[in-house]
């Protein structure tokens, strides 16, 4: 990482966002450029500083942080988004992803932690742990699939990962790199797993995401696994 990373809070509670704030301070790639206390206010102060990253707290006044996403990926640049809450709540997990957040931390999380999963995001990769995410999706396994997708997956049931993804043209190697976005591993982590060039992953990424109709490689690895491109139980610990 060659600059500082420039960090946005966003919590209704003074006390979250100081805490976070010197927690954060002994990160010595870091810089928390603003705070905020709900999600208007954080929208605007992300627009006129841009953060690399925004932390974003889910129950706020005046507008909860899952509604917040989607105007601060909207910036250019967007900022990447890690929510930061108490609640390991499966519904929100799946829903702050699915809206285009990239980490979801709770918050007893250690200074390692935070900094981790910040670093995680920045670089391209999901930072979730595979535990909160196995049970996000084991809670919506029965739920809708995108209309597009769901013709090709239900003609396929007892098809095993492999098969139903080249179903959707995905290639062998289309394939092992989705399961490792999924892992959260970052395009140039993927390359080193693979014995693979960094520009090739990206190409592949950007393949997955065109050919699943996704937004982004965060949405590519949430539609796969309830699709069942994916098995949930296949992601490392």
């Amino acid at each position: 990482m060659t600059s500082r990373v420039r960090l946005l809070i966003v919590d209704d509670h003074e006390m979250a966002r100081k805490g976070l704030t010197a927690m954060l301070a002994t990160v010595d790639w870091l810089t928390v450029v603003g705070e905020a206390a709900d999600c208007a206010s954080g929208v605007d102060l992300a627009r006129r500083t841009r953060p690399d990253v925004v932390l974003l707290d889910i129950r706020m006044p005046g507008g909860d942080g899952l509604a917040c996403i989607e105007p601060l990926r909207s910036l250019a640049p967007p900022p990447s988004i890690v929510i930061v809450t108490f609640y390991d709540d499966t519904a929100y997990i799946l829903e702050a992803l699915r809206r285009g957040a990239g980490g979801y931390l709770l918050k007893d999380a250690t200074t390692d932690e935070v900094a981790a999963t910040i670093r995680t995001v920045v670089e391209g990769g999901l930072a979730i742990s595979p535990e909160l995410l196995r049970a996000a999706l084991a809670a919506q396994a029965e739920g809708p699939v995108e209309a597009s997708a769901a013709p090709a997956a239900a003609a396929l049931p007892a098809a095993s990962p492999r098969q139903r993804a080249l179903a959707f043209d995905l290639t062998v190697r289309e394939h092992d790199v989705l399961r490792l976005v999924a892992e959260g591993l970052t395009n140039k982590e993927i390359g080193a797993r693979l014995a693979i060039a960094e520009d090739t992953v990206k190409k592949h990424v950007q393949n997955i995401i065109w050919k699943l109709r996704a937004a982004d490689r965060t949405q590519a690895a949430i539609l796969a696994f309830r699709l069942g491109l994916l098995d949930v139980d296949e992601l490392e610990s």
